[in-house]
């Protein structure tokens, strides 16, 4: 299985990258840098794309998406001041919106798995999973004061089906 990860970097996402690894999977992580991967970098089954995603073209994007048979997506804020209020506002959405493209452009002969590995607010609105009063107050406070959760939670993003 070969697998394409966002954010392998991050301690979600380093944590996938070598699940995968260990289970033999080919891999293909984009990272802004590889401080954090060194412990990795040494293993066949892994390529690493130093780059930032929304940065990457969407030419680039789609090459790398290509003969994937997974994209997982561990972006995130970090929770810091600069993390939660500085850019990229609209970092998991605007990622998920262009990968999912990327995806699309290549016209898999099979469906490409995307897997999206969120924070806790969000939730999978499909399942219509039940939400305390409490639980809705927390959410409301947080949309209110962190300016990412807003724009992420009142946007769908739809992945063509493949």
């Amino acid at each position: 299985m070969k697998i394409l990860v966002v954010g392998a970097s991050g301690a979600t996402g380093r944590l996938l990258v070598k699940d995968l690894l260990n289970r033999g999977e080919k891999v293909t992580a984009i990272v802004r840098s590889t401080e954090k991967l060194t412990e990795l970098l040494n293993n066949k089954n892994l390529t690493v794309v130093t780059a930032s995603v929304l940065e990457l073209s969407d030419e680039e994007l789609t090459k790398h998406v290509q003969g994937c048979d997974a994209v997982a997506s561990c972006l995130g804020h970090n929770l810091s001041f600069k993390g939660m209020f500085g850019q990229p506002r609209r970092l998991v959405t605007d990622a998920t919106r262009r990968l999912c493209k990327a995806i699309a452009a290549n016209q898999p002969e099979k469906p490409v798995k995307y897997v999206l590995m969120n924070t806790t607010g969000n939730r999978n609105r499909d399942l219509h999973e039940p939400i305390s009063l409490a639980h809705k107050i927390v959410l409301a406070l947080l949309r209110l004061l962190l300016p990412h959760m807003s724009i992420t939670n009142r946007r769908q993003i739809t992945c063509a089906r493949m």
